[in-house]
This record gives structure tokens, sequence and C-alpha cells, in this order.
């Protein structure tokens, strides 16, 4: 299913877009914009697609998604009802990278900022700041436009620095993010190019100028990861890209994440996303 360009704009006195949405209805259908947008269900839950991420959201949840990453919110139907006795209450915020200027975010004090605008282009949901970033979302509705762009800040900066934030799509699907190491940089951007290939651990060696066993404990201790569960995920994560296209079989894109036959693509597919390709499409195109 292709997603929609929606041009979310920003209030012709501010430098991004603030509001908050009482009506399930609101840009509930599949779509990207060119902004980010950081987002709080005060009221409302229901089904989140955010890329290849099919999960359920509720009261008090944060997100914040970046620029071209495809979403949609499905509220519950009983938000729908006429008599509906708890509306949705739905505060977001739409901006662009450089809302404080050109170089604001490329400031000493901004690093960790930064790394968060990068790592939103797998969607971030927000952990143990939740509430603080949900009160700084409530003082700008009566916010002076200074004040406003004060707490967008401070926001960022709480889930920056908050240990406790979840990605929620699968590596190889959204933009490789930067991780703030050389080495592990070039390893994934490696991987990333060469999906289709056949990847050895003596490639990877030779990029990161590492022998392969310290490579794989290096990777480990800053990965949380092996590197051939990781690069499965980079596969996975890619055909859900592709699986988004509906012009391709499963058998192509399979070939294009880089599985030898459909056996072994079905099987890693049910590992990583609990589901088979075909049920996961379903979900997407229904």
């Amino acid at each position: 299913m292709k997603p929609n360009l929606i041009k979310s704009g920003s209030e012709t006195d501010a430098s991004f877009s603030f509001r908050v949405d009482h009506l399930p209805c609101i840009n509930n259908r599949w779509h990207y914009h060119q902004e980010f947008e950081l987002i709080y269900f005060k009221k409302g839950s229901g089904t989140q697609y955010i890329g290849d991420s099919i999960t359920e959201f509720s009261d008090g949840d944060i997100l914040l998604i970046g620029p071209h990453l495809e979403h949609y919110w499905r509220f519950k139907e009983k938000y729908f009802l006429t008599d509906n006795s708890k509306p949705v209450e739905v505060y977001v915020i739409h901006f662009e990278r450089n809302f404080c200027g050109n170089t604001f975010f490329n400031l000493p004090e901004c690093h960790e900022v930064f790394k968060l605008l990068e790592s939103s282009k797998q969607g971030v949901k927000v952990g143990a700041s939740a509430g603080q970033v949900a009160e700084c979302l409530i003082q700008m509705t009566n916010a002076r436009s200074y004040e406003r762009l004060a707490l967008l800040i401070k926001a960022l900066g709480l889930i920056a620095y908050d240990q406790t934030t979840k990605s929620l799509v699968t590596s190889g699907f959204g933009q490789t993010t930067v991780y703030d190491d050389k080495r592990i940089d070039l390893i994934v951007d490696y991987i990333s190019k060469n999906l289709q290939k056949s990847i050895s651990l003596n490639d990877l060696s030779e990029v990161a100028a590492m022998n392969p066993t310290s490579l794989c404990r290096y990777f480990k201790a800053r990965m949380n990861d092996n590197l051939s569960s990781f690069i499965w995920k980079m596969r996975i994560g890619y055909a859900c890209k592709l699986i988004h296209k509906e012009d391709m079989s499963m058998k192509q894109i399979a070939h294009e994440a880089g599985f030898r036959n459909l056996t072994s693509f079905h099987k890693a597919f049910k590992k990583i996303k609990g589901t088979t390709p075909l049920l996961f499409q379903q979900k997407i195109t229904s």
C-alpha cells in the first residue's frame, strides 16, 4: 500500500506546529511527512503501524517519528461512537531539523539530541521520561511562542537522555542510524549495501580492520547483539520495506533481501517478526 505524503506545515508565527486533536479520524491513513513528529496520546488507544512495526498504543504513550517514516494510528471502534464518554486527546508537534537554526543541533551541548533525531528514523517510543515529556507538551497549550520553543527543546533533551527508550522499526527498514562509533558505522553501512550478497565474517573483519574473534566481541559489546542475528534483522527489515510495494512477489522480495530460498526467508521472518510474510502483508494492506 503506497503511503500518502502529508504536508503538515508550521504555524505562521512559529518555527514548528503544535496542535491538540480530539477526533480519532485525524490522519487515520498510511502516511509520512518531511518533518519529525512528536506525539503524545493523553487519551486514546488502538493499533499503531510504524514502518514494519505493528503494536498497540494506549493512554500515556509518547513517540518520536522521523521524517519519511510511514505510520498510521487506528483507534479502537469505541472512540467513533457518538456517546463515547472518553474522547480522544492527542498532542502533536511537527518540526524540521533546523527549527532552531541550521547549526543548533551541531553544537557540542546538543550531541545527545542529535543522536536522538538520527535514531528517530526507526521510530522511538519514550520510556521512563514519558511523564516529564507529557508535562512539557501539556504546558504548551497555554504557553507563549518563546515558551513553547523552550518546552520543545526541553522535551527533546529529556528523551535524548532517557536510557529506556525503545526503537520500533526493525534494522534495515529505516535509513541507517548513526551509532556514534566509526567501526560500527562502517560495519552497518557495509551490511546495508551488500544485503543481496553473501556477507562473511572475513569481509566484515577487513572493513573494521579487526580480526574475526575481536570483531565479534566488539560488536556484541556495543550493539548487544551478535553479527549473524543483526544481519538477519537487517535483511528482514529491508524485506518488510519491500513488502509495502504491491508489485513484488514474495520470491522477488526474498531474493532482494539476500535469502537463497523462500523456506529460509519464511523461517527468518517468523522468528524475527512473529508472523509470516503473507500475514504481515495482509495486516499492512488491510
